[in-house]
């Protein structure tokens, strides 16, 4: 199919949409579609959207952006650029603070063997003249200054952890067990850096911490419901180094991944990321990089955990089964549950048979025994796996506009001896 039959299929779809009531949504969709077969991103690269009048309309920047002229904020400055477009980014708060605090400690600190060691060397932190820790805060407000600069969202929200004790400790009660307690200088730069977002105007998204845990999420079930919530109106970027945001990427979403190995997978999929201009060490995943990298559909990121487990987060999964047989397995059956349709209620000698045709057609040794004596574990652990994507949140798009008070940022640097980050 080329360029000109896909255009034929775009008009066809144009005049079923016309006949009826048409949502920003289904524009989005119109485009992905096109864009993804033609290796093209229409929402990012073509600000014209086509009304059904068969008219190309520039759609009008000030009106759609809803620039106010008159407040000198960081959200008029980005807007004011040709190369603009919306998009929300939503950050990882947990990942990005906790990556910054360990990326900023004294090497005393990070050899240390034990905490009382490590104690020890609380003092050589970076802290402020009154013994305010900031080494993790510093970090995070300089990449998101610097992601707001480079890659100028128009929409900004971040996610931030509360306490383990969330409502997967009632699915299981050993989930993220084997995590060591946080570190006293890092548990009080949440608190920090939670005051500084929303003082400076950047609207943060974390849980009141609850004794019966049931309404109690993670940073990453706010970002899934953000994300999904509003997709529908405009691009979603989730920034964040930890995999499990990988079920999230969508046909108007994208994960953005921190990782030291950005640059080799990038040129293994034959991608210039200094084009792309994304921040340093980060790895864009849509919907078919994901497919190329992981070899799953980003529903299946939550099957593969619930096969293999995640010792990160004490995920048990089917112990002893990895991704040689986790991944092979969910190319054939799409889903957890589609494996286990295919087992469920077969005797012992049409078992083996199935594990014979396996071994034949996927290449993979005899699964059954733990397949079947573990199907308990694997349905818990989809559940821990599974990101809430449906928490109700009471705000609107505009509520996450871009809207940093300047002056008050300046004031929060100053105040925390954070001088040397450079502002918009």
């Amino acid at each position: 199919m080329d360029l000109f039959d896909l255009l034929e299929q775009t008009k066809a779809k144009e005049e079923e949409i016309k006949e009826s009531e048409t949502t920003r949504g289904d524009i989005i969709r119109l485009n992905s579609y096109v864009g993804s077969r033609m290796n093209t991103d229409f929402r990012i690269k073509n600000k014209k959207i086509v009304d059904f009048d068969k008219k190309e309309i520039q759609l009008n920047e000030k009106e759609e952006k809803n620039i106010d002229n008159k407040n000198q904020c960081v959200s008029c400055e980005i807007l004011e650029s040709e190369e603009c477009t919306e998009k929300l980014l939503i950050i990882d708060g947990s990942s990005l603070l906790s990556t910054s605090y360990f990326a900023r400690l004294p090497r005393q600190i990070m050899f240390a063997k034990t905490i009382e060691e490590k104690e020890q060397y609380y003092d050589k932190i970076l802290q402020t003249k009154d013994g305010v820790y900031t080494n993790g805060v510093f970090g995070f407000m300089q990449i998101m200054i610097s992601m707001i600069r480079e890659q100028k969202p128009t929409h900004i929200a971040v996610c931030l952890d509360s306490t383990r004790m969330t409502f997967r400790k009632l699915i299981y009660d050993d989930y993220k067990g084997t995590r060591k307690p946080i570190e006293v200088p890092l548990k009080e730069q949440y608190t920090l850096l939670r005051e500084m977002l929303e003082t400076i105007g950047v609207k943060v998204f974390i849980s009141n911490p609850s004794e019966n845990y049931e309404n109690v999420y993670e940073a990453d079930d706010f970002a899934g419901s953000l994300a999904k919530k509003f997709q529908d109106n405009i691009p979603v970027i989730l920034y964040t180094k930890d995999e499990d945001y990988l079920q999230l990427v969508d046909y108007n979403t994208v994960v953005w991944m921190n990782t030291s190995k950005a640059s080799s997978m990038a040129e293994d999929c034959n991608i210039d990321l200094k084009s792309m201009k994304l921040p340093n060490n980060t790895f864009e995943y849509t919907v078919e990089l994901l497919k190329k990298v992981k070899k799953l559909a980003p529903k299946q990121i939550i099957d593969y955990k619930s096969i293999s487990g995640d010792s990160s987060d004490n995920i048990p999964g089917i112990k002893g089964l990895g991704d040689t047989t986790s991944i092979p397995l969910l190319q054939k059956y799409d889903s957890l549950e589609d494996i286990y349709e295919a087992i469920d209620g077969l005797d012992d000698k049409e078992l083996k048979e199935i594990a014979n045709d396996w071994k034949n057609e996927l290449g993979i040794r005899n699964p059954m025994k733990k397949l079947v004596e573990q199907k308990d574990n694997a349905f818990m652990s989809k559940k821990l796996a599974t990101i809430k994507t449906d928490i109700e949140l009471d705000l609107k798009l505009d509520d996450l506009k871009l809207n940093i008070d300047k002056k008050k940022l300046q004031e929060q640097l100053d105040k925390y001896e954070m001088k040397s980050i450079k502002l918009f």
